[in-house]
């Protein structure tokens, strides 16, 4: 007796008849094909939200998760990081991973710290580790929560991997992947690898756009990278990657040497360090022509310095380091919405994404509130009538299904606000009201002007988290150079 298996079923059918004899069952998928389709279905869950950064905030599904669980139960005071990563276990199922993207957001290479630390956070630009997660402590900076978090209990909540309702996606101002770049290496996809870049002009591309009150508007100046570095490469290049997601630059270090020849190293591309260095200037080292000393604290600063006394061209071992230093960076933008995987994704469709999530965030908050202030300002003008009018005293005498049915009646409202009047305290309804009324009265009329034009309202958003940003890395940052590959 021979079997075949069904590869849709766990069922062995029984086949009485000789091997030879068994008829092929067209239902029955090569097995082949089959692998190749599970591998390309297993590469774009891989992808989506864990190499790739989602469409809408720029932020892989470990980041959202980490900063919404932060946002929702950290404290005011600073918590352990494995701690802190507690409050993100009850959306993310990979809990390992939780404290290591922790520690990302607030490590001191970023361009932009995201977390307010204490301890060793460490340091990926220099090679520095971070502390174990039960030593060093944090909180979800304010400024990461008015960047990343504003209105987020107004956001789309969909079902999480453990079922647990989380946001779609955090209404960021600006996409996560961008403020300190983003990398990943999905399976069977191409790399991702995602540039930092200026906030400033950043926040400018948003606003330009808003202020066309289009969001298929493309302003004409894109975003200038955040590297720190020298680009050898022209503008049109760097342009180019914006615009269609894709391309490489070529990134030199900055360098200098001065009247006494000593060359000072103060920054680098990112594929290179200290160990570098060594190696291009191995032989003058052995031989103990020049010193190479390491300065580097908060920033990188390489001291190259001939040794007394000892002959050494020490402008053509200038010219040699920033030869040999140079390296070439290549991009490809890649992010995911709830239907498709884009990559390589342009810039602006980013930005499009981002500010359509955003948009309809803040349309569902004002509704709300809208809705919630205007329940709240008919009770107190119903409480406000009934004192004037003396009708509290009709009350005193019906039981609460009648005196609600009379408030309902009388004032031509629903149940809940009838309810609401006689839910009061007879504090409340002694009260004076009138300044409480006028207050009401100009945050409905706000929400309502956001209502009429969203996109002012966003603008005065990005004025606001500029201004806020600009206080934080205020001459923190050097700013990229595009340096013609001749002058260089």
């Amino acid at each position: 007796m021979s079997v075949k298996f069904d590869l849709f079923s766990e069922n062995v059918i029984e086949n009485k008849t000789k091997v030879d004899e068994i008829t092929i069952d067209e239902s029955v998928v090569d097995a082949t094909e089959l692998a190749k389709n599970n591998y390309t279905d297993y590469s774009k869950y891989v992808a989506q939200g864990r190499s790739y950064p989602q469409i809408y905030d720029g932020a892989k599904s470990s980041y959202r998760r980490a900063i919404y669980g932060m946002y929702k139960g950290q404290s005011q005071k600073k918590m352990k990081v494995a701690e802190l990563a507690a409050l993100a276990l009850p959306y993310h199922p990979h809990p390992t991973s939780v404290s290591g993207v922790i520690v990302q957001l607030g490590e001191a290479g970023n361009k932009l710290k995201l977390m307010d630390t204490q301890g060793n956070w460490g340091d990926s630009t220099r090679g520095v580790e971070a502390s174990a997660d039960r030593y060093i402590e944090g909180r979800l900076s304010t400024l990461a929560e008015h960047l990343l978090c504003d209105s987020v209990e107004y956001a789309e909540m969909v079902p999480g991997e453990i079922d647990k309702p989380e946001p779609k996606a955090l209404p960021a101002l600006l996409p996560l992947c961008f403020i300190n770049g983003s990398s990943g290496i999905p399976s069977g996809l191409p790399t991702l690898n995602v540039p930092t870049l200026d906030i400033n002009s950043m926040i400018d591309y948003y606003i330009d756009v808003l202020s066309h009150k289009d969001l298929d508007y493309r302003p004409k100046k894109f975003p200038n990278p955040n590297l720190e570095i020298d680009i050898l490469s022209n503008k049109e290049d760097w342009n180019n990657i914006m615009r269609t997601g894709k391309g490489s630059i070529r990134t030199a270090p900055r360098m200098e040497i001065d009247s006494n020849n000593v060359i000072t190293i103060t920054s680098l591309p990112k594929t290179k360090n200290g160990e570098h260095i060594r190696r291009i200037i191995k032989k003058e080292i052995l031989l103990d022509k020049v010193d190479l000393r390491d300065e580097s604290a908060k920033e990188i600063r390489f001291v190259v310095e001939k040794v007394p006394h000892k002959q050494c061209d020490m402008k053509e071992i200038f010219k040699r380091l920033y030869s040999k230093l140079q390296s070439s960076e290549t991009y490809n933008m890649a992010f995911f919405d709830e239907n498709k995987i884009y990559v390589p994704c342009s810039f602006h469709k980013v930005v499009k994404s981002n500010l359509q999530f955003l948009i309809e965030t803040h349309q569902n908050r004002i509704k709300i509130q809208l809705e919630q202030l205007k329940v709240k300002l008919k009770v107190i003008e119903i409480i406000e009538d009934m004192k004037k009018k003396n009708k509290f005293k009709e009350l005193f005498d019906l039981d609460s299904k009648e005196a609600l049915e009379y408030i309902r009646n009388t004032y031509k409202v629903d149940n809940d606000i009838s309810a609401k009047v006689l839910q009061k305290p007879l504090s409340y309804l002694t009260r004076e009201h009138k300044q409480e009324i006028i207050d009401l009265k100009n945050d409905i009329k706000s929400l309502e002007n956001d209502q009429d034009d969203i996109y002012e309202f966003l603008i005065g958003k990005y004025k606001n988290i500029k201004k806020e940003l600009n206080q934080v890395i205020k001459n923190k940052f050097k700013p990229t150079t595009f340096v013609k590959a001749q002058e260089a």
